[in-house]
């Protein structure tokens, strides 16, 4: 019996060996998920410091898997839940358990080396956007702030009694800095955009009355959204309005400053070009009889002297004496020409439009400035005779429309 109880024990009893190689297994996977929460921690913390609090959370989570016992990763994952950055910097410390040379590789230190010299820079670490262009963590946070604000004067920063003059400066203060030519961070454009809205509803009595009711332009009733949303700016003639097309923006770096004063006058005449582009192919088409080439013209004169209108819109135009040798009446030739000169009419019209409305825009621009009233309701009713013939037509034949705005035409 004695012989038997020796020879079961010796039979379940395990080798020294195999306990040897089950520890070190255990102790080896334990370093293994120290390193690799670590590395999670670096991530989320550069995450946190980039105001990218979703991406944070969930490496955050992750390292917490690998790491139950690190009460550090509770704090972090709060401050991640309530949007709070502040506390986060690229580079951190890693977990006190994490400070032995066997937790940390080579490839580890260069890393937060790396992102502590970044950090050294103004604004924390610097990116790189897609395009190649850089930004800061600073900029980023600023710009994650406005686009989930939606009160204008949440994003001005400003008090809802805040004066004409203070609305301005605030929007002056935040312009420069997201000015799509010295902001590249994701979404810097969108920002732009809803701080060049916030300021000019802020600044307009009547929408910024209609704004203070409803609270939010969502809730706005439609009787009154037609007028709320007219005489918008674009934001960059908005910012050259306010600066002249002459803003500096001055970057450091190597103890030079580049300053944009001197391209001021090139800016302007850059914003012009879209302007006497369009003059100039309602002069080409106006005075399209100059062409040897061409079969009608839009003004009568000696060579183009047969009046003739188009079938949809009945635009009047005028053919040289051997129209009708080429384009007989009843023909597919002649029907597809009619639709040329209708594209080319609306074309036309489109550029008129444009420059009425930029010369509205001006108006009202100067009358907001002079405080006048009057002036400005004077500005608003500008005639638009262009616009609104535009306007008929898309609503008529929408595929003339399309043709002359969208299409390479004929």
């Amino acid at each position: 019996l004695k012989l038997l109880l020796k020879r079961a024990i010796h039979i379940t009893k395990p080798p020294p060996c195999r306990i040897e190689c089950i520890l070190t297994g255990a102790a080896s996977m334990t370093e293994a998920n120290k390193e690799e929460a670590a590395k999670c921690r670096q991530i989320a913390e550069n995450a946190l410091a980039a105001g990218d609090c979703d991406k944070a959370t969930r490496f955050l989570q992750k390292a917490k898997r690998m790491c139950p016992d690190d009460a550090s990763l509770d704090a972090l994952l709060a401050k991640a839940a309530a949007g709070d950055t502040g506390g986060a910097s690229p580079g951190g410390a890693a977990p006190a358990g994490n400070a032995g040379p066997s937790s940390e590789g080579p490839r580890f230190r260069a890393n937060a080396a790396s992102s502590s010299s970044a950090s050294a820079g103004a604004g924390g670490s610097t990116r790189t956007s897609k395009d190649g262009k850089t930004y800061t963590a600073e900029q980023s946070k600023m710009v994650q702030r406005i686009l989930r604000t939606k009160d204008y004067y949440e994003i001005l920063d400003i008090p809802k009694s805040a004066s004409e003059d203070e609305v301005k400066k605030a929007y002056k203060k935040l312009a420069l800095k997201l000015h799509p030519d010295k902001n590249h961070a994701p979404g810097s454009e969108e920002a732009f955009k809803k701080v060049s809205k916030a300021v000019q509803c802020l600044t307009d009595a009547e929408k910024k009355h209609v704004y203070d009711r409803y609270g939010d332009e969502e809730r706005i009733p439609q009787q009154h959204r037609q007028h709320y949303q007219q005489d918008f700016m674009t934001p960059e003639d908005l910012f050259a309005a306010f600066f002249g097309g002459g803003a500096t923006f001055h970057h450091h770096g190597g103890g030079q400053r580049q300053h944009h004063d001197a391209e001021a006058p090139r800016a302007q005449i850059l914003q012009a070009l879209p302007v006497l582009l369009l003059v100039l192919l309602t002069l080409l088409s106006n005075f399209a009889s100059r062409d040897s080439g061409a079969r009608f013209s839009f003004q009568a004169n000696n060579q183009y002297r047969n009046e003739r209108s188009t079938a949809s819109l009945n635009v009047a135009y005028y053919v040289t004496d051997d129209f009708d040798d080429h384009y007989a009446e009843g023909t597919r030739a002649l029907a597809e020409f009619d639709r040329q000169v209708e594209v080319y009419h609306v074309r036309n019209l489109g550029s008129d439009c444009d420059y009425q409305e930029k010369l509205m825009y001006k108006k009202v621009l100067m009358a907001k400035r002079r405080g006048d009233q009057n002036e400005l309701q004077a500005a608003r009713n500008h005639p638009r005779p262009a616009c609104k013939e535009v306007e008929r037509i898309k609503k008529k034949w929408p595929n003339i429309y399309r043709s002359a705005m969208y299409m390479g035409g004929y």
